[in-house]
């Protein structure tokens, strides 16, 4: 990349001068994601409530600035030019979550989680089990956030996020805060259809009452199975491609016989052929053209596109 490339657009360090917020500046991205890969970003800003999220939204809508939110890194991929703009982190107030019980007759359920979107959603299904609640067992083991969960509707074969999620805050683009029914965000397979540039604050969960030790145990088998069948153990996105109706995209590649098929620092993982994983400091270029490859041999031999399942942004 060269130095005008890598120039920022906007003077960022003088921009956000007084925002009461943690900055990083030209901060490289790859540690932030589960798949240790990615370039610089212009700005990296760790945002710890409300307040601050809006200030900096309504700044980069006046300076007409890109605005990312990261949430954990997985299901995600960085170009190896890196993030222009700002990328924003949420910490604080965004990893905190409250339990609130409701009467059973009242509601469909025994009681409602508020959480923040930057809590770990893996850690939240822990945490709550040994609570005795149950309805996410699925999400134990699943790596990054609530938030991104709640975009990508995460899910196992337990279950998915839209199972128990009653309604999403967030912050729209006016800087007003509201709050949407599961109903009207457009939960399907691995996607959602939130309002435009909104951005997601908390979450509502419905859960209900169960035996910790049966709870604990369905997560714990659920995990050991994933051990068993997943790539834990090296850099990786999850699931690169989406299931095409009726099929497991990872039988398609397995089929082709392009497990363990290698371009740069990237492998198609022996142990699961949806899984791309980082072997040797791989470049997002790396990935993409892996990505490439599967696609052309799966559409050539069956028919069939497949739709990626993880995330791409950033330049090349």
């Amino acid at each position: 990349m060269t130095p005008e490339r890598c120039r920022m657009q906007w003077d960022l360090p003088a921009l956000l001068r007084h925002v009461p917020a943690q900055k990083h500046y030209h901060a490289p991205l790859a540690r932030y994601t589960t798949f240790r890969i990615g370039g610089p970003a212009d700005a990296l800003v760790r945002v710890e409530n409300l307040e601050v999220l809006r200030e900096m939204q309504t700044l980069a809508g006046q300076h007409n600035i890109p605005l990312f939110i990261l949430g954990g890194g997985s299901n995600l991929l960085i170009r190896d030019g890196g993030m222009r703009g700002i990328v924003i982190t949420l910490r604080g107030d965004f990893r905190t979550y409250r339990v609130q019980p409701h009467d059973p007759a009242a509601v469909p359920v025994q009681m409602q989680v508020h959480a923040g979107v930057g809590y770990s959603l893996s850690r939240l299904a822990l945490q709550l089990a040994r609570q005795g609640w149950s309805g996410m067992e699925f999400a134990y083991g699943i790596p990054g956030t609530l938030g991104g969960a709640m975009v990508m509707n995460a899910g196992t074969y337990l279950g998915e996020l839209s199972q128990v999620l009653v309604a999403a805050r967030m912050l729209l683009r006016d800087g007003q805060v509201c709050e949407l029914p599961a109903s009207a965000l457009g939960l399907r397979y691995r996607g959602s259809a939130y309002p435009d540039r909104a951005i997601l604050v908390q979450a509502v969960l419905g859960l209900h009452r169960g035996e910790r030790q049966t709870i604990e145990a369905t997560m714990y088998a659920s995990y050991q199975r994933r051990q068993q069948t997943q790539p834990l153990w090296l850099p990786n996105a999850g699931s690169i491609f989406k299931n095409p109706p009726g099929i497991a995209a990872a039988r398609l590649i397995d089929e082709l016989g392009l497990k363990g098929t290698r371009i740069g620092g990237a492998m198609i993982s022996p142990v699961h052929a949806n899984f791309l994983v980082n072997v040797d400091h791989a470049t997002a270029a790396d990935v993409e053209a892996l990505m490439a490859l599967i696609q052309e041999r799966v559409q050539k031999a069956y028919g069939l596109t497949l739709e990626p399942e993880v995330r791409v942004v950033g330049e090349y």
